[in-house]
């Protein structure tokens, strides 16, 4: 009988959205630089950046629906790149934190 209780108090493990699986994507590219990425889900799912480097050099990055495909943007609003040019994207994203020199 108790096992039976603890089956039903059992949550259902949450599936991951398709935006959390364009961040983890675009995380996946980020590893080329010299970042941390990691998709954090509170207080809100984005993918957060930062150069090891510089304390102040971290960005969050969210992943938006759109029409045709989802879109990045920086966490004041600006584009970054979409999902069918996730390295180009993560260009920007590197340098943006400082990562890059170009």
């Amino acid at each position: 009988m108790a096992q039976s209780r603890q089956a039903n108090d059992q949550q259902p493990t949450p599936v991951p959205s398709e935006e959390h699986g364009h961040l983890g994507k675009l995380a996946g590219e980020l590893s080329r630089y010299a970042v941390r990425a990691e998709v954090v889900e509170e207080p809100g799912l984005c993918l957060r950046v930062s150069n090891p480097e510089s304390a102040h050099a971290v960005e969050d990055v969210i992943c938006e629906r759109r029409e045709h495909d989802y879109a990045f943007l920086a966490s004041f609003g600006v584009h970054l790149g979409n999902s069918g040019s996730v390295s180009l994207t993560a260009h920007k994203v590197a340098w943006l934190v400082g990562a890059t020199k170009e």
